[in-house]
């Protein structure tokens, strides 16, 4: 998920002041389309889901269901694969949403304090663990208030991931990244029983050129069965717009590490980490079967598609190097999600869910 708006137009402004004197990525470096037209590429798939208002994220849940974010419209959407409306929860602001494996939504979303202040809070709703007749209905479920950012009002939480334990990752941003002991910007770790464990100690707040600076983070996503995850990032003050941790456990290290690192010297060639390559990265999915990564760039109104060794596929689209034209192509796309061969896109400015299938998966 997915920074707010109100982060957005500052980014454009300051990319060219802070983005360092690493070299700016170059698009032109990329296939060109007419070679893409005639390999394997995403075309939309009909219809469009419609009837949003600047939804900021899109998941498939293990349920295997589709759940929206509808950001301004103030609700959680439930959706059978079809677009067929289930229910919905009213939610304010909801930006990022995630699913354990006990069918629990995580959402962050905000709330109204006592004091007037609108602030940034983290919901768990119990899906399965309710009464039979409100079991899997959005409207009828409990729902908790897990954690609430009372003393920071201007914190937001752009993305959730729970992991394959139970416990979950939150991101966490804001415009204050001054203080050494709590910037806004952080990884936050809970447990399965939503107790705050701790922020993790692997990144570094603040801008540099260092794989693991985080200063605006958007997004979160990770892979199944093991710890492993990727951050996405606003590419203001930092080098690198989206980070591969690794989950390692030894008898001498517990915690993540980059997956590719340019520090290491021969990483620096692997196109994940090719630095300033983003403008607004704001969502991040996987494909569960065959680990490829798909970022999706706000500003560059693209998705990037990475195989499982972190280099770029030719299938990664859009208006830079578009193989879907016309009013087809995606317009700020916030939110990603990927299941049984389909990409789905929640498109902010269009106030859709778009879909996209290879052209190799399509029917004979």
């Amino acid at each position: 998920m997915k920074t707010l708006v109100k982060f957005g137009c500052q980014t454009l402004l300051l990319v060219g002041i802070l983005a360092g004197c690493e070299e700016k990525y170059d698009l032109s470096t990329l296939p060109k389309q007419g070679k893409l037209e005639a390999d394997t590429s995403y075309k939309q798939v009909s219809p469009a889901f419609v009837g949003f208002d600047g939804p900021q994220d899109v998941m498939i849940g293990i349920d295997q269901l589709l759940y929206v974010a509808d950001t301004r419209a103030n609700r959680v959407v439930m959706m059978n694969l079809a677009g067929a409306q289930l229910s919905a929860r009213y939610i304010l602001h909801p930006v990022s949403l995630a699913q354990d494996t006990r069918l629990d939504l995580l959402i962050g979303g905000e709330i109204v304090a006592s004091n007037g202040d609108t602030v940034a809070a983290l919901f768990r709703i119990h899906l399965v663990s309710t009464s039979p007749d409100s079991a899997h209905r959005l409207d009828l479920a409990r729902i908790d208030t897990v954690w609430k950012e009372l003393a920071r009002p201007q914190r937001r939480f752009p993305g959730i991931t729970a992991l394959p334990d139970n416990d979950w990752l939150v991101v966490r941003t804001g415009p204050d990244n001054s203080s050494f002991i709590d910037p806004d910007a952080r990884v936050l770790l809970f447990n399965k029983d939503d107790v705050f464990v701790t922020p993790l100690s692997e990144f570094a707040t603040g801008t540099g050129t260092g794989i693991t600076n985080i200063n605006f983070p958007t997004s979160i996503a990770s892979f199944p069965g093991v710890k492993d995850f990727v951050l996405a990032q606003s590419s203001v003050g930092v080098a690198y717009g989206a980070i591969w941790m690794r989950y390692d456990s030894t008898s001498e290290f517990e915690g993540w590490i980059p997956k590719f690192d340019p520090a290491n010297g021969i990483d620096r060639f692997v196109d994940f980490v090719k630095p300033n390559r983003y403008q607004q990265p704001e969502a991040v999915a996987i494909d569960r079967a065959s680990r490829d990564v798909f970022i999706a760039d706000a500003t560059l109104d693209s998705v990037f598609k990475f195989n499982s060794r972190g280099a770029l596929k030719r299938e990664s689209f859009g208006r830079y190097r578009s193989v879907v034209h016309g009013d087809t192509v995606m317009q700020q796309p916030t939110g990603l999600a990927f299941f049984n061969k389909i990409l789905y896109v929640a498109d902010a400015r269009r106030n859709t869910i778009l879909r996209f299938i290879l052209t190799s998966d399509l029917p004979r």
